[in-house]
């Protein structure tokens, strides 16, 4: 069976993909995306717990995930649109606004779970050029 995988791989590469090229822009692309999908992730994780916006940008500072750096505000823009997606829910205690993931948000993130541990090491080889 290893062997049949292996030279439908090959054929793959000399047909199919013979002319499939990742330029540097492709790449960078990729990484953009993958990058908000790890922020997307982080931030339903973190929201298993009522939080603020700042709290979740110092969580995720700590995560070593920096989109935010000098730009704070732009996570109540991710916050609103997370929420008009129903992947979290808000309630006002002022002065606070306070954030917190819901059912359609953890399947959500259990979906994206899925798909970093299952994709990512393919899409890396991908992206890298690594042969196996």
């Amino acid at each position: 069976m290893e062997n049949k995988l292996r030279n439908l791989k090959q054929s793959m590469k000399n047909t199919v993909f013979k002319d499939l090229v990742f330029t540097e822009k492709h790449q960078e692309t990729i990484q953009r995306n993958k990058k908000q999908e790890n922020v997307i992730e982080a931030v339903l994780q973190l929201l298993g717990t009522e939080k603020t916006g700042i709290e979740l940008v110092q969580l995720l500072r700590a995560r070593n995930l920096s989109k935010f750096e000098g730009q704070e505000g732009l996570i109540y823009t991710m916050l609103h649109q997370l929420e008009q997606d129903a992947l979290l829910t808000s309630r006002w205690n002022e002065p606070f606004k306070y954030y917190v993931i819901t059912q359609k948000g953890r399947k959500s993130l259990k979906k994206l779970e899925e798909k970093r541990g299952f994709e990512l090491p393919s899409l890396k080889k991908l992206v890298e050029g690594e042969s196996s």
